[in-house]
């Protein structure tokens, strides 16, 4: 500081020490007037006064109607001044706070710090402190400071404005309690939960739904969900995204992989995500693993299909046996006729009439055998869809009146003895649905209505079965003349458990899993009507006319099957036209390939004791693929899963037995052509 500069700042503190010196003694009546320090003309004392008065109330208005506390200390940190807010926040009267220090406020914990901030609050500062109220509660404050100074630029204080911010950070402890509480909920609900933003990101996985995967909940953020589910799983999540957008909520079952390729059987029950300006910022999603109610469920319906097929054992096999008995027996009245051929009223006869005489007696009977194998073959592939596993119940075109007509044959011996069956069906296009499913809804339709007629009186009675299209839904309804169901249960015909039958009779399980399937697959079932979306088929590209096959060469044929009937019969039909090798053995099939023989087909058995189709396959793979590559298997059904998993990886031509000797050859032109 300059000399100058100082003699100014010391008459300016020595004029400012007048001032104060002359209010003073105004205030006190020790002098009754003043002299104006411009006019040099003496001023009234009430005018002084008066002004002075006006001043003084003005700010003293101003400092106790403020709504922030105000608050002084001295030098040596005792309390000087407190406005009505600051002792109403603290709770004493302002007469008790003058001249309590300020360690008598601040709480304990802050005093240390109170200390630091009042030496560094000589320039002026914001901080927060905790201080004590007179019953002892903590009063949670945002103080901010300034320094007092004397004439002579000594510290003599500080003036603090002080706001409560109790409520506030009570507010704030409740939300990070609250923010903890549901971070816990999250954290250790049963149920995986994921936040995506719009593109699909993830933004956040709890740790069940990072398990339910195998993967940690860091190596999921940022990847897209789709990531992790399967093909059919991220068609599902495509749609499911966009209603997001639109502001929809639902859930559906859908598919996630696990680390280890296994497929993860999921419900999820998604809801948009919007901030507060209403703008859609992604999808929350509750997702629950539901793979291995899904499988007991899966096993539930397929029990409940077979326990149908175990009640009417008997019936199917009656069905089996009339036009098995009527194969045996055509089959034995030609092997009479053809023993007659040597007969000695039979040599007489000439060439031609032998020739027309042979053709009347079995061209009839052979007909009739065939015809009756061809009902056997339709009760077995009857069968066969009725034993479908859930590994092979896939969704897709299916034709109504195949998959009734099924179910009727195989419920026939229950309706023939009960009523007439009449059968109304419109032309009618295929429903979106799986066939072995909606045969089980078919035929516990069909043997309830059959059991609820009595037995005999069959011309009396009626089983109608009927099938329309209403609008783009297929109706299908089955009625009988039966008594009906009394109105008090109607409501519960559906609920599982439930039965009028007697013991033994019905589980209560069959129309409850019928609701379930045809829920399952987007239709309604009513009592008794099932409506079921069409099926949406895609047109298939027309292309110019097949060409015939051309006449083929004469190849050369193994067949490896472990059944010499069926080996004499592939012989039968193929021999006269290719050479053929036969095989029970597959490991001698094997070993005519390690030694280098070349056959232009290889008709296999997919399922034999020692050696399978699937392993002989496997090793002439690594022996010559091109040679696996002219493989065709033949199969009584697939009855494994690994069968099934070997047909349908890498799809394998494959010809289902019974098999027609025409489609037989046709195929084994088109590998040879």
């Amino acid at each position: 500081m300059t000399p100058a500069t100082a003699r100014r700042t010391a008459a300016i503190a020595q004029r400012l020490a007048e001032a104060e010196a002359t209010i003073e003694a105004l205030l006190s009546g020790q002098i009754d007037a003043v002299v104006d320090s411009t006019t040099r003309a003496p001023v009234l004392l009430g005018k002084a006064q008066d002004a002075l008065r006006a001043s003084e109330m003005r700010y003293r208005q101003i400092v106790e109607t403020a709504n922030e506390g105000i608050w002084t200390i001295d030098e040596n940190s005792v309390t000087t001044f407190m406005n009505g807010r600051m002792v109403g926040m603290l709770g004493y009267s302002p007469e008790e706070v003058i001249g309590m220090p300020l360690t008598s406020i601040v709480s304990k914990a802050e005093q240390l710090t109170a200390a630091s901030n009042i030496e560094s609050g000589r320039r002026g500062r914001r901080s927060d402190s905790v201080l004590i109220r007179k019953d002892g509660t903590e009063l949670w404050v945002s103080v901010s400071s300034a320094p007092r100074f004397d004439a002579a630029g000594k510290y003599a204080g500080a003036l603090a404005m002080i706001t409560d911010r109790t409520e506030h950070r009570e507010a704030e402890v409740a939300l990070r309690r609250s923010e903890e509480q549901y971070r816990q909920i999250v954290e250790t609900t049963t149920d995986g939960i994921v936040t995506v933003n719009p593109s699909g990101q993830i933004v956040f996985v709890n740790r069940r739904f990072a398990e339910m995967l195998g993967y940690q909940p860091q190596e999921m953020i940022g990847k897209l969900a789709t990531t992790f589910m399967t093909t059919a799983g991220q068609a599902v999540a495509k749609a499911a995204f966009k209603r997001r957008a639109e502001g929809l909520k639902d859930a559906n079952d859908s598919g996630f992989l696990h680390r280890n390729g296994n497929e993860i059987m999921v419900n999820i029950a998604g809801s948009p995500v919007f901030d507060a300006e209403g703008n859609h910022v992604g999808s929350l999603a509750v997702v629950r693993d539901i793979t291995e109610s899904t499988r007991m469920q899966s096993q539930l319906m397929v029990s409940d299909r077979m326990a149908s097929v175990g009640t009417l054992a008997a019936g199917v096999a009656h069905e089996i046996n009339n036009p098995l008995a009527a194969v045996m027996a055509n089959l034995d009245y030609i092997a009479e006729i053809v023993g007659q051929l040597g007969g000695s009223s039979r040599g007489t006869m000439s060439p031609a009439m032998r020739d027309t005489w042979i053709r009347d007696e079995i061209t009839a009977p052979l007909d009739d055998a065939r015809e009756a194998a061809e009902r056997v073959r339709f009760i077995v592939r009857d069968l066969k869809m009725f034993s479908r596993s859930p590994t092979e119940e896939l969704k897709g075109p299916v034709n109504v009146k195949a998959v009734m007509e099924s179910s009727l044959r195989m419920a026939w011996n229950e309706i023939r003895h009960r009523a007439r069956l009449v059968k109304n069906y419109d032309n009618v296009p295929d429903v979106d649905a799986n066939e072995a499913r909606l045969g089980q809804v078919f035929l516990n339709l069909i043997v309830n209505a059959a059991q609820a007629i009595p037995e005999g009186r069959a011309e009396d009675n009626e089983i109608r079965v009927t099938a329309r299209l209403e609008g783009k839904r297929v109706v299908i309804e089955v009625a009988d003349t039966g008594p009906g169901i009394p109105p008090e249960i109607i409501n519960r015909v559906f609920d599982a458990f439930f039965t009028t039958k007697a013991v033994g009779v019905g589980s209560g399980l069959g129309l409850a899993i019928c609701h379930r399937i045809v829920t399952d697959i987007g239709g309604e079932l009513t009592v008794f009507r099932v409506s079921l979306p069409e099926a949406v088929i895609e047109a298939a590209p027309v292309g110019p006319p097949a060409a015939i096959p051309s006449a083929t060469h004469r190849g050369r044929i193994l067949i490896v099957d472990d059944e010499e009937m069926i080996i004499r019969i592939l012989t039968r039909i193929l021999a006269k036209e290719h050479d053929v090798v036969t095989t029970v053995d597959a490991r001698e099939a094997l070993a005519m390939c390690a030694r280098g023989e070349k056959f232009d087909l290889i008709l296999c058995d997919l399922m034999m004791p020692i050696m399978t189709g699937i392993e002989l396959h496997s090793e002439i793979s690594l022996l010559s693929p091109e040679q696996a590559q002219a493989m065709i298997f033949v199969t009584g059904g697939a009855f494994t899963e690994k069968t099934r998993s070997f047909l349908s990886d890498i799809p394998k031509e494959h010809i289902e037995k019974p098999f027609d000797a025409a489609n037989l050859r046709a195929i084994v032109q088109r590998y040879l052509r």
